[in-house]
């Protein structure tokens, strides 16, 4: 699958990025003696480790087997809660060795520093802006997760040159106060993310919008007479529905073209909807409408041609009768192709019993009859 293959790859992107700048950022913290700057390099070693776990729940995701028939996708969100509890941690441990930190250290061959900040700042930045548009098509729950992993850096980092530059003109709480901004921020994107994975997990029903997407969608098409089960669920970074129908067509083969056009809609309409299950049953009609093949001496007619007339009753779902009506067989004494054309009428009567004993009925018609879902009561 394209779409695996590509969150494989930003997340390994990720976790060498990461990696090199995590070594990168304790060096120059080290020789520089800037401990906002080392506090940022153990950042990034904990955010190697986050892509680290969520690039081995996305390959693991997509694997199939006789026990995970539609693959383990919800690894994903295991690994995004996991990873929002990491940004917690983080935004912590930031509070309390900035914020809460009273000690002032002296920053050493400050441009050095500075200008490195800067370097990894637009890095940054540039992965984060390309990481963020194909986190929009993937819909991942893991590779946005790292996105704001991303973003995160981009505020520590900015708070970083701040509290080296406002520490060098001597103005320290400036820094705490930037400090105090971004972990809110941060804060509040991993609760969001803690949020979602956790409902997913739970296999709570996707945005009312994408049921009502699906309800216009499914509710288009003529034949649907009631939606009795309509749940979508998000696994990972697709969706699976699981739905219900009563539909009015006649005959199976009828119902499941139907079936399979709604499918495709549907799948074409929702954006990584990958898994689609439909269940159909046939309409529950409340009324019953019976048609009874008379003779032209009004008795029970033996034969298709015999039919001169059709008496029509409705019945409710007590057996009480609605109407009665009878008809005059217009196909009657015609000559070949009559039986089929008084079998068209009934579809459009819409019947759903005829009362007929005949002597003799071809096995195409008797088929035709079923097929169209009208029993023969003898």
């Amino acid at each position: 699958m394209v779409n695996q293959s590509e969150k494989e790859r930003w997340l390994l992107a990720s976790t060498f990025l990461n990696l090199i700048m995590a070594v990168g950022k304790l060096i120059v913290g080290v020789f520089t003696n800037t401990s906002v700057i080392v506090a940022d390099g153990i950042h990034s070693l904990s955010d190697v480790v986050g892509a680290l776990l969520i690039y081995a729940s996305i390959k693991l995701a997509g694997k199939k087997s006789k026990r995970f028939p539609f693959g383990m996708h919800k690894l994903e969100d295991f690994a995004a809660f996991a990873g929002g509890l990491t940004i917690i941690y983080a935004g912590y441990e930031i509070i309390k060795g900035v914020v809460l930190n009273h000690n002032q250290t002296r920053v050493n061959h400050i441009f050095i520093g500075t200008a490195f900040l800067f370097a990894v700042l637009i890095l940054q930045i540039t992965f984060a802006y390309f990481e963020m548009k194909s986190s929009k098509k993937l819909n991942s729950p893991g590779v946005n997760t790292d996105l704001l992993n991303w973003i995160s850096d981009v505020g520590t980092t900015v708070v970083a040159i701040l509290g080296i530059i406002l520490s060098y003109y001597g103005i320290p709480y400036a820094q705490k106060i930037a400090v105090i901004i971004i972990v809110l921020v941060i804060l509040k994107e991993a609760y969001n993310i803690i949020k979602d994975a956790f409902l997913t997990l739970l296999d709570a029903s996707v945005d009312t919008s994408i049921l009502k997407k699906a309800e216009i969608i499914i509710k288009s098409h003529p034949e649907i007479d009631n939606i009795e089960t309509l749940f979508i669920r998000k696994a990972g970074s697709i969706f699976i529905a699981d739905i219900v129908l009563q539909i009015r067509a006649k005959g199976m083969e009828t119902a499941h073209d139907i079936i399979e056009e709604i499918e495709r809609k549907l799948k074409e309409s929702i954006d990584h909807l990958e898994i689609v299950t439909i269940h159909y049953e046939p309409a529950k009609k409340k009324n019953l409408k019976i048609a009874r093949f008379l003779a032209q001496e009004g008795e029970i007619a033996q034969r298709l041609r015999d039919v001169a007339f059709v008496e029509v009753e409705e019945k409710d779902e007590k057996g009480n009768t609605l109407s009665l009506y009878k008809y005059e067989n217009p196909y009657f004494e015609q000559g070949r192709g009559h039986s089929i054309r008084l079998i068209a009428w009934l579809i459009k009567q819409n019947v759903d019993m005829i009362i007929f004993h005949p002597l003799e009925m071809d096995s195409e018609k008797l088929e035709l009859f079923e097929s169209l879902g009208i029993k023969i009561e003898k």
